[in-house]
């Protein structure tokens, strides 16, 4: 037995999911700097491909190792701290590289910035699973997942509109601040209406010893170490899609200047969106089996993605249009692979450290993306990275198809 605060009132729960739903979406978009404006950097000669790539793939690695702390302290400390501690550290970097432009200076005050988001998701997804009115939960933690592909969106835009690339950060730094004021009196007034509420444990306690299962042995009998691979790859391939593609189109057809690829690229974002949409549908027509519903939508994206390995030689619409429907159907697979997997959890008391333990191992998917998708541009030839992301997905199946039967089992039980 476990004790927890919520917000009983549905006009309140609604305000606050509104608020972390914008707070995700601006954090989302300030750090998808680098990979939103890679396009722009790179026909600006202020760096290379493999260049930027580090950056966002350091920021990664950094930010996925945190992210296991981020689950643990989401399960034993306040939301409210972890997210404040994100937002004030993130002001500060982006503050920093807008002032410096030195490749170290950026490199250090980007990693500071990965550490210092180590709660921000844990802690976000902790409040819209645990801290809202019970019958708005699901509801909730379903339209979450529209704040990635917003702030991603948003991001792309602003990169292919601002005249100087620094000034992304420049915009960041504004957009955290204000939201670092109104959160600080908006948690001031909502925890003064929140109520407490008795959880109990899936297991029966024994002489009021509470049975919470080591997670190490959950992980092991659950599937959760297939879940971590599946996510790995499905990161890859997503973010290596979103951020490679403005680039793309610039080298390979000659008519698109950085700023006009980077503003097509939003395309693949509004289809992303929809993909969370097709991820409701799947869950309430088809199947709530996590896995069975990611083995579709990835065994159905093969065919698009193998029409992209046909870039140069078919026109760029056409292309544009077959990575739209691969990222859409990718992004379907998205809410099962981490949301949808992490609440299984709770019956454990585990929401917290799984969903830090799958964004972590999400964002070393963006650490391949990052590193190896754009050496792989620079050092071979987009015909190889569009096969790599074919391979990638079959990868995915692969996992999926091993893993269903182990997966069913826990779910059931």
């Amino acid at each position: 037995m476990f004790k927890q605060k919520h917000i009983d009132s549905k006009p309140l729960s609604v305000l606050f999911f509104l608020f972390i739903f914008v707070i995700y979406a601006v954090v989302y978009m300030t750090k998808t700097i680098f990979s939103s404006a890679l396009a722009v950097i790179v026909e600006q000669g202020v760096m290379t491909k493999s260049e930027t790539g580090l950056i966002n793939a350091v920021f990664w690695l950094v930010y996925g190792i945190f992210q296991v702390f981020g689950g643990f302290a989401a399960d034993k400390y306040s939301p409210y701290k972890l997210i404040m501690i994100g937002l004030v550290g993130s002001v500060i970097s982006n503050v920093v590289i807008f002032l410096n432009q030195s490749y170290a200076v950026i490199m250090v005050a980007w990693v500071f910035n990965a550490a210092v988001q180590f709660g921000i998701w844990p802690g976000i997804f902790k409040i819209a699973s645990t801290q809202l009115k019970p019958s708005f939960r699901s509801m909730a933690v379903y339209w979450l997942l529209f704040a990635t592909s917003f702030g991603m969106g948003v991001s792309l835009l602003v990169a292919s509109f601002v005249k100087n690339w620094v000034n992304n950060f420049l915009v960041s730094t504004i957009s955290l601040s204000s939201l670092v004021i109104i959160y600080f009196f908006l948690n001031r007034f909502l925890d003064k209406r929140m109520v407490e509420e008795e959880i109990e444990f899936s297991d029966a306690s024994v002489k009021g010893v509470e049975a919470k299962q080591p997670m190490l042995p959950l992980a092991l009998s659950s599937g959760l170490v297939s879940f971590m691979f599946i996510c790995f790859f499905r990161v890859a391939i997503d973010n290596g899609i979103k951020m490679m593609t403005p680039v793309m189109l610039m080298e390979t057809y000659d008519t698109l200047p950085a700023a006009i690829s980077t503003r097509l690229s939003v395309i693949l974002i509004a289809f992303s969106a929809v993909g969370t949409l097709v991820a409701g549908f799947v869950k309430k027509k088809i199947t709530e089996n996590e896995i069975t519903a990611q083995l579709i939508l990835y065994s159905v994206s093969i065919l698009p993605l193998a029409l992209v390995c046909f870039i140069g030689k078919i026109q760029h619409l056409w292309i544009l249009l077959s990575l739209s429907f691969a990222i859409m159907l990718v992004q379907a697979a998205s809410p099962f692979a981490q949301s949808f997997a992490a609440l299984r959890f709770k019956k454990h008391d585990r929401i917290g450290t799984v969903s830090g333990i799958l964004n972590a191992t999400a964002s070393f998917g963006n650490v391949f993306a990052s590193y190896v998708f754009t050496k792989l541009a620079e050092t071979t030839s987009w015909q190889t990275v569009t096969l790599s992301w074919l391979i990638t997905i079959f990868t995915c199946v692969f996992i999926c198809t091993f893993v269903l039967p182990k997966w069913t089992r826990f779910i059931k039980d």
